[in-house]
């Protein structure tokens, strides 16, 4: 039974770029996740009376809308239809990544849902038919089941592993919810200007930007402040539609020391980017 805490980590767009657009209103993309050595911490106890429940720390039952639930509920469909009796879940999720900041909590909890719930419920299916399901639930969700940093395109599903040498972000979290939906909305009718396409090897040695960033600028004010007063320390970016905003070092000490020269009302955190996810780290050690 997976009853120790499982590390469901966060992600930043280290680069994203709007390549174009598909009929049915999905933009292509081209982007670079770095998984970070931070996240959410969750908690799997399977149980045999056929519900499917989302707890807090707290012991308070979160909503059935929520992408953990929409994530187990879909994998026991797909594995379970024919059967009349069907596996249950408590799940316990404690939250520390913020909700709309661009760190891919959400997706990454409905990731590890899908990756602890294929083992503890004996499903074994494989990594691409679990990114197959992750995908009808979220864009996102691929690259945290795949487990490694990697390169994206199209819609998500188009992944390429990539080792990165070790970097520290510093991450500044504005108090603020960011609905990604919203910010395509927006991007589809203010722009009809589209990045170009081009290889993986060509955007990696050119300098990486956010094709949403000017248009979360516009949206939220708040954003625009955070970035004019944080040019004063050194070159920043949007993570994904934000709101999270990062600065990138070569080491952890330096990354704390400019931590240090932020004032107390604003909220960061120090992480580390890793390549390997914790949740493939602890599935890889798990004997059934």
């Amino acid at each position: 039974m997976m009853h120790q805490w499982v590390v469901s980590p966060g992600k930043l767009n280290l680069f994203l770029y709007v390549t174009g657009r598909r009929s049915d209103g999905y933009h292509y993309l081209q982007t670079l996740f770095r998984l970070l050595d931070y996240g959410d911490n969750m908690k799997f106890f399977v149980t045999k009376n056929g519900c499917i429940r989302l707890f807090n720390t707290n012991n308070n039952i979160i909503s059935n809308n929520n992408l953990v639930i929409q994530a187990a509920k879909l994998l026991r469909k797909f594995c379970f239809r024919s059967c009349q009796k069907k596996p249950g879940v408590d799940i316990i999720l404690h939250k520390k990544l913020p909700i709309g900041s661009g760190l891919g909590g959400g997706s990454s909890n409905a990731a590890t849902t899908l990756m602890i719930l294929n083992q503890e419920w004996r499903c074994f299916l494989e990594k691409k038919v679990l990114m197959r399901l992750g995908l009808m639930l979220g864009a996102d969700i691929p690259v945290f089941i795949n487990g490694y940093s990697a390169f994206s395109e199209g819609i998500g599903e188009k992944l390429v592993s990539i080792f990165l040498p070790e970097r520290w972000y510093l991450i500044i979290i504005p108090p603020i919810y960011i609905n990604t939906t919203w910010v395509f909305d927006v991007y589809r009718s203010a722009f009809n200007y589209y990045s170009p396409y081009r290889s993986v090897e060509k955007l990696l040695n050119t300098p990486f930007s956010n094709d949403l960033e000017p248009i979360v600028k516009n949206m939220f004010p708040e954003i625009k402040k955070y970035f004019f007063y944080l040019s004063n320390y050194a070159s920043a970016r949007l993570t994904g539609t934000g709101a999270c905003i990062f600065f990138e070092f070569y080491n952890r000490y330096l990354a704390c020391q400019s931590q240090k020269y932020l004032p107390n009302w604003i909220k960061s955190i120090v992480v580390r980017g890793i390549y390997i996810s914790p949740v493939h780290q602890i599935l890889s050690k798990i004997k059934i």
